[in-house]
C-alpha cells in the first residue's frame, strides 16, 4: 500500500532522468585498469537519490561485463554496516562478509584462496577507537598500536601454525594474491552518513589503513557535511580536508529538476487515482491548486516519498466522501505546513460556508475574521503570506470573500457539497477525522443505496434500516443533491412508491423554528424528482399509482396532494399563482389525486387507524377540506370517537403541540405546549367537551392518565379559563 522510502533498483523505474549519469559512474568504475585500490564517494544529501544511482550502476555493470570471462568479471559487494547486531566489530565483520563473498564457488581461481586469507584477516581486529593519520603511523605500527594479544591469541587458536605469521605477512599474502588478480573488487557501502560517529570513523580507518588492497574499488555513499563533522572530532576540525586525502574520485550528486520531481509526483499520484471517475476529477481546479500552492512544497525525492505514503494512509479511507483535489491539498498541509494546518483544523467556522447576511457590510466582523486569518496564515514556513492567502482563497471561497470582496450565493456552495469540497461544512470535519461522522451517510453508502432503487423491495428495506438507525432523516438530506441528474429517471417511480409507502414511519425529526421536518424533506424529493418530467401528464402517472398503493402510510400521501392543492390556489393565501401549464398537475389530475386522499383517509378511519397517527389533527382537516360542505361524516366519526372518555382524550390530545422561545438573557431555547380550543370546535361542540374535560381533571383517574393527556386537560381549560396562554 505505501511507497517505502527505498531506491530503484533498474533504469526502467528512472523517473528523474538519471539513467544516463548512472551508466557514465558504472562505465568509470568498470574501466578503472590500474591495480591501486581507488576510492569513490557520491556525495549527496538524504534523499537525494544516491542509492538509486549505486544500482544503475551496478546494473550496467553486471550487464556489460556478462560477456566476460568469469575471471575477469568484477566482484560486487554491498557492506551494509548499520545492518550487523555487533557494531563494536565492523572492522572485522566487513572482513568476514568480504571473505564470504569471494569463497563463492562460481568466482573460481584464486577468490577462494584470497577468502580464505581475509577470513584470517578479520580475526585481528578488536575495535579501534580512533582514525590514524594517513601520513602518520605506518599501517604495521598503527595496527600493533590497536591490536590486542587476547585476539590475535584467538586467532591463532583458531586457525593454526598457517596463521601464527604476524599481521604484515598475513596482509602481504593477500596483497600478492589481489595483484594477481585480473578481476576487480567493487565495494559498496552506502548511506555512511546513518551512522554514528565513531562507526563513521572506522569505516574509513577501514578503506584508507586496512582494506587497500590491489584491485579493489570502494564506492561510498554519504551527505558530505554529515561525515566531515564526524571526522572533525579526531582530526582538528580538518574533516573535510581528511575526506579529500580519502576520496581520490568524488562525485556530485546530480541535482533534481522541478521538471523531473514534477514528473515523479504526478506518476505517484496517477497510481493514487487512477480508479477515481473521470467525471470527479476537475483538472482546471487541480491546475489551480497545484500552481498556487501543491507544487511548492516538494523540493526532493524524500519529500516526495514522505507525502506519498500520508496521502496513500489517508485517502484509502475516505476517497469516496471528499473531493481528490482537496485532500491532496490538505494532505500537502498536513505534511509540510503542520502549523497551518492545525489552524484550519481547530477554526472550522472561518473556512466553511459563506460570509453570513450581511456580514460583508459590517466592517468591524470583518475585519475581525480578517485579523483571526492573518494570525493562521503566518503559521506558513514554506509559502510567504501572500501565496498562502492565494492559495487558501482557492480551496475556501470564505476566505476570498474576506480577502478579495468577492461574493458567492448559497446556491453555490451546496452545489460543492456532492463534490465533496472541504469548504462545505458536512464536508469539513471529514477531512480531518479521516472517517465519517457519527450518524453521517457515506458517498459510498449513499451511491449504493440509490442503486438498490432498481428494486422496490431491496429500496425499501435499506431505508427501513436507516430509520432504524436513525440515520433516515439525513439520508433523505442528502438525496437532494442526487434527484437533480444523478438519479436514473427509470428508478424514480420506485423511489416516489417507496417513500409514499413507508414515510410515515421514519422518526419524526425534532426541527428549530427554522428546521425542515421529515415530511417536507420526503415532500421536496418528490418535487425535485417530478421537475425533471417535461410534462404535467408525466408527473401524473409518477405520483398517481404511488399514492394508489401507499397502504402504510396516509399523512406522506394527504401532505403531498395538499401541497398540490396550494399550486392552484387552495388552502393559500397568495394572490399570484404561476400559470397552470406550470404547475406539477393540471386541475383535472389535482381532483384525481384528491379523491385518491379522500378514499384513503376514509378507509384509515373506517379501520380504526386514523385516530392513532401522530398526524390525526392534520389529517382531520385534510378531510374536512376534501368535502363538500354539507357532508357531516367528519361529524359523525368524531362523535362516535369521543363517546368514550378514552376517545375524548385522543381527539383533544390530538391538538396539542409543542414549540420553542427564547426569551431575553436566554442562552438555550425554551419548550412550550400549546392547545387552542378553537380546534375543536372545528370539528364538534366545543362547550361540550370542555364540560367532559372539568369532570376527567377532577376525578381520581386524572393521575393515571398519560402525560400528555394530563397536558392537553389542564392546558385546555386553563387556556378557556383564561388563567394562562402558556403552560409548560
Amino acid at each position: 500500500m505505501f511507497k517505502p522510502d527505498i531506491p530503484i533498483t533498474k533504469r526502467t523505474d528512472d523517473l528523474l532522468g538519471r539513467a544516463p549519469f548512472s551508466r557514465a559512474f558504472g562505465k568509470a568504475l568498470l574501466e578503472y585498469a590500474h591495480q591501486d585500490s581507488i576510492v569513490t564517494a557520491l556525495y549527496g544529501g538524504w534523499g537525494s537519490g544516491k542509492s538509486s544511482i549505486i544500482n544503475m550502476a551496478r546494473e550496467y555493470i553486471r550487464e556489460e561485463s556478462a560477456a566476460l570471462d568469469d575471471n575477469e568479471k568484477p566482484v560486487l559487494l554491498e557492506f551494509n554496516p548499520w545492518n550487523h547486531s555487533d557494531q563494536s566489530h565492523l572492522i572485522s565483520q566487513f572482513f568476514k562478509v568480504l571473505s564470504g563473498a569471494l569463497n563463492r564457488q562460481d568466482y573460481g581461481g584464486q577468490a577462494s584462496e584470497i577468502g580464505k586469507k581475509l577470513e584470517a584477516y578479520s580475526h585481528f581486529f578488536s575495535p579501534l577507537a580512533m582514525i590514524p593519520d594517513p601520513s602518520g603511523l605506518s599501517i604495521g605500527a598503527a595496527i600493533a598500536a590497536k591490536i590486542s594479544f587476547g585476539t590475535v591469541g584467538k586467532a591463532a587458536s583458531a586457525w593454526g601454525a598457517a596463521y601464527t605469521k604476524d599481521l604484515q605477512q598475513v596482509r602481504e599474502d593477500l596483497n600478492t594474491l589481489l595483484a594477481a588478480e585480473s578481476r576487480k573488487i567493487i565495494i559498496v557501502i552506502d548511506d555512511i552518513d546513518r551512522l554514528s560517529d565513531v562507526e563513521v570513523r572506522q569505516i574509513f580507518q577501514l578503506v584508507k589503513m586496512l582494506g587497500d588492497f590491489p584491485n579493489t574499488i570502494y564506492v561510498l555513499s554519504f551527505d558530505r557535511q554529515v561525515v566531515a563533522c564526524a571526522l572533525s572530532e579526531v582530526q582538528s576540525g580538518l574533516g573535510g580536508a581528511y575526506l579529500e586525502k580519502i576520496v581520490q574520485f568524488p562525485v556530485e550528486v546530480p541535482p533534481i529538476g522541478r521538471t523531473e520531481l514534477k514528473k515523479l509526483l504526478f506518476a505517484q499520484l496517477d497510481e493514487i487515482i487512477r480508479e477515481l471517475p473521470e467525471d470527479q476529477w476537475d483538472q482546471t481546479y487541480w491546475g489551480n491548486v497545484y500552481q498556487e500552492g501543491v507544487k511548492h512544497y516538494f523540493r526532493s525525492l524524500r519529500d516526495v516519498t514522505r507525502y506519498v505514503n500520508s496521502l496513500k494512509f489517508s485517502f484509502e479511507m475516505v476517497r469516496a466522501e471528499v473531493n481528490a483535489i482537496d485532500f491532496i491539498a490538505m494532505v500537502t498541509l498536513q505534511v509540510f505546513e503542520q502549523a497551518l494546518y492545525f489552524g484550519i483544523r481547530d477554526n472550522k467556522n472561518l473556512f466553511v460556508g459563506l460570509l453570513r447576511d450581511g456580514y460583508g457590510r459590517n466592517v468591524h466582523e470583518k475585519e475581525q475574521a480578517k485579523a483571526r486569518l492573518d494570525e493562521i496564515i503566518k503559521r506558513a514556513t514554506i509559502l510567504n503570506e501572500s501565496d498562502t492567502r492565494q492559495f487558501l482563497s482557492r480551496i475556501f471561497p470564505k476566505v476570498q470573500s474576506v480577502y478579495e470582496n468577492i461574493s458567492f450565493d448559497s446556491a453555490f456552495i451546496d452545489s460543492l457539497r456532492v463534490i465533496g469540497r472541504i469548504c462545505h461544512e458536512d464536508n469539513f470535519d471529514t477531512f480531518f477525522r479521516l472517517a465519517i461522522p457519527e450518524g453521517e451517510i457515506s458517498k459510498a453508502e449513499m451511491e449504493v443505496i440509490l442503486a438498490l432503487a432498481e428494486d422496490s423491495a431491496s429500496f425499501a428495506e435499506a431505508l427501513n434500516s436507516l430509520s432504524s438507525t436513525g440515520r433516515i432523516n439525513r439520508f433523505l438530506e442528502l438525496m437532494l443533491d442526487y434527484t437533480k441528474e444523478q438519479i436514473p429517471l427509470a428508478h424514480a417511480r420506485n423511489i416516489v412508491a417507496v417513500l409514499m409507502n413507508i414515510g410515515d414511519s421514519f422518526p419524526k425529526e425534532q426541527v428549530g423554528m427554522f428546521g425542515v421536518d421529515t415530511s417536507m424533506k420526503i415532500l421536496r424529493v418528490f418535487y425535485q424528482l417530478g421537475k425533471r418530467y417535461d410534462t404535467q401528464e408525466e408527473r401524473f402517472d409518477l405520483l398517481r399509482p404511488a399514492m394508489e398503493q401507499a397502504e402504510d402510510s396516509l399523512w406522506t400521501v394527504v401532505h403531498k396532494v395538499g401541497l398540490l392543492g396550494q399550486e392552484h390556489g387552495k388552502s393559500t393565501t397568495k394572490e399570484r399563482l404561476s400559470p397552470e401549464e406550470e404547475r406539477t398537475v393540471s386541475a383535472e389530475q389535482l381532483t384525481v389525486l384528491e379523491q385518491i386522499v379522500l378514499e384513503k383517509i376514509r378507509a384509515w378511519a373506517a379501520a380504526g387507524k386514523l385516530d392513532s397517527h401522530p398526524e390525526f389533527a392534520a389529517a382531520l382537516y385534510s378531510w374536512k377540506r376534501l368535502l363538500p360542505e354539507d357532508n357531516d361524516e367528519i361529524s359523525v366519526f368524531v362523535s362516535e370517537l369521543i363517546e368514550s372518555t378514552e376517545g375524548l382524550l385522543v381527539f383533544v390530545t390530538a391538538f396539542l403541540h409543542q414549540s420553542t422561545s427564547h426569551a431575553m438573557g436566554d442562552r438555550v431555547s425554551r419548550k412550550n405546549w400549546r392547545i387552542d380550543p378553537k380546534n375543536i370546535g372545528d370539528f364538534t361542540d366545543t362547550e361540550g367537551v370542555i364540560a367532559r374535560l372539568r369532570d376527567v381533571k377532577a376525578s381520581v383517574a386524572f393521575s393515571e392518565l398519560e402525560e400528555r393527556q394530563q397536558i392537553a386537560v389542564k392546558l385546555c381549560l386553563d387556556t378557556v379559563d383564561g388563567k394562562v396562554e402558556n403552560w409548560r
